[in-house]
């Protein structure tokens, strides 16, 4: 079915030249209002504000949203030939994917979606005059059925398509009008398992109720001890009537006052002993586990030996280990939606960006073995191009003088010339 019923704009959708693409300027009326009712129901909700109220698990969430999120995702095309070629300007849909918010708001909302649900999905709102998806209204994963349609139940799809439904709409929407970041799942399944499937009755429960006991302990504050009357004639009822007094005392945070006969023995007690403290250690390393987190990103200690690392170490450690499949996937699912010879590519140097003298130590060493230009190395750095700068050959030998590039062609064609 088509997405003109779902959409509807204050402004008429013009040509744009530089992009080749229709683009709308202004008065988009495709929000959650209009197009996907916000019908999730309040029992998810309330959950997911349970679950992200555990600091490890909100640490994890924003440190990968914010990381992946932040990338710049690029489009590449081969064009037939053996070289890839960036494709400029950037396409509509990796620069803005959803032209009511801005790149980053888009892209990690969709990863926290598929980190904790194992899906992100959205619906593609716009094309352009070559069918190209350039807008996409993000859709939360919890609201998303996704079947195989059998060709005559409340589906008006061919049968053995893959059908999505958002909410409580009867609306259904086939495969091509949907971007579906699928995370790791049985092969065939339609659906992709996330974190709060697999561990939310677990380990996140278990740190929950640590987190809560910790609570516990804060808001009452009452110590546990012996309160002692040291007179033989003290009676049941003087007892209690000390007791509830020395309560009341101590959740009021005032003095408490004792009658010469009674006294209060402490019965000491430390958390460590409790395995209060060290427990919940183990909780904070097991979601560190559960995300693919380095333990050391949320303070979790692994018992190891601490050991130097640098920043590009630890960033590609991040990379690699944690942030890797989720971005695989991202890059994957966007490019389907480009033609064939054309992928989808996020800038990982972003992430292992070092600090200046170590880039600016790889940017000579790429110039001197011939891999890098000087103009390059300028784009490198966001720096503006200068005419000519690499007009002429960089020396390898310090101190010798710089060739043109003739000069140092005809050095190439005649090693002798150096002698």
């Amino acid at each position: 079915m088509g997405l003109g019923s779902w959409i509807e704009r204050t402004r008429r959708a013009t040509p744009a030249p530089q992009h080749s693409r229709m683009l709308v300027s202004d008065g988009w009326n495709i929000g959650s209002s209009a197009l996907i009712p916000d019908d999730a129901p309040l029992a998810w909700k309330r959950q997911m504000a349970k679950v992200m109220g555990i600091p490890g698990v909100d640490r994890c969430v924003r440190l990968l949203s914010g990381v992946i999120g932040g990338l710049p995702w690029d489009a590449y095309t081969d064009r037939g030939r053996d070289f890839a070629e960036k494709i400029k300007p950037r396409p509509v849909l990796l620069q803005q994917p959803c032209p009511e918010e801005i790149q980053l708001a888009t892209m990690s909302a969709w990863v926290s979606d598929l980190v904790l649900h194992g899906n992100a999905f959205g619906v593609i709102t716009d094309r352009d005059r070559n069918g190209l998806a350039t807008a996409v209204t993000p859709v939360a994963a919890a609201r998303v059925s996704v079947r195989r349609s059998d060709g005559f139940t409340y589906s008006a799809l061919p049968k053995g398509e893959i059908e999505y439904q958002v909410g409580s709409t009867s609306r259904t929407f086939a495969r091509r009008e949907v971007i579906h970041v699928k995370g790791l799942c049985e092969p065939g399944a339609l659906r992709g398992l996330g974190v709060l499937e697999l561990h939310l009755n677990g380990t996140l429960a278990l740190a929950d109720d640590l987190a809560g006991q910790a609570r516990s302990v804060g808001a009452h504050g009452v110590p546990t001890g012996l309160l002692k009357a040291t007179s033989p004639d003290v009676t049941e009822a003087q007892l209690i009537a000390a007791k509830q007094g020395w309560l009341k005392a101590q959740r009021e945070r005032t003095i408490a006052a004792l009658g010469p006969s009674t006294e209060f023995e402490a019965l000491a007690w430390n958390p460590e002993e409790l395995q209060l403290i060290e427990a919940r250690k183990l909780s904070l390393l097991e979601i560190a586990l559960i995300f693919g987190v380095p333990p050391r990103f949320l303070g979790a200690s692994t018992g190891d030996s601490l050991t130097y690392s640098t920043s590009e170490a630890e960033s590609s450690d991040l990379l690699k280990f944690s942030i890797g499949d989720h971005v695989q996937r991202i890059e994957q699912t966007f490019s389907q939606e480009f033609p064939r010879g054309t992928w989808v590519q996020a800038n990982r140097d972003a992430i292992l960006r070092g600090d200046t003298t170590a880039r600016y130590q790889a940017h000579e060493t790429g110039i001197r073995a011939g891999f890098l230009l000087k103009s390059e190395a300028r784009e490198i750095e966001d720096l503006p191009p200068v005419p000519g700068i690499d007009d002429k050959r960089a020396p390898t030998v310090p101190g010798e003088k710089p060739a043109t590039d003739n000069e140092g062609q005809a050095l190439a064609e005649n090693p002798e010339m150096t002698a």
